[in-house]
């Protein structure tokens, strides 16, 4: 067996998996809870204790 044909058939089998675990992944969705993704706003950061890290820290 020539080393491009191992090298195809394992591109070949690598590619099966792929898309095996692709379908198995449509088919089988979301795992978990769906009330629990959360998305914020882009740009609405805010730093740790309610602090807005984009202020002066003049004093």
């Amino acid at each position: 067996m020539s080393t491009s044909t191992r090298v195809g058939a394992y591109l070949a089998g690598l590619a099966v998996v792929f898309l095996a675990a692709l379908g198995v992944g449509s088919a089988v969705g979301p795992v978990g809870p769906a009330g629990d993704q959360h998305q914020q706003p882009a740009g609405t950061e805010v730093g740790h204790g309610g602090m807005d890290m984009d202020a002066d820290a003049g004093g």
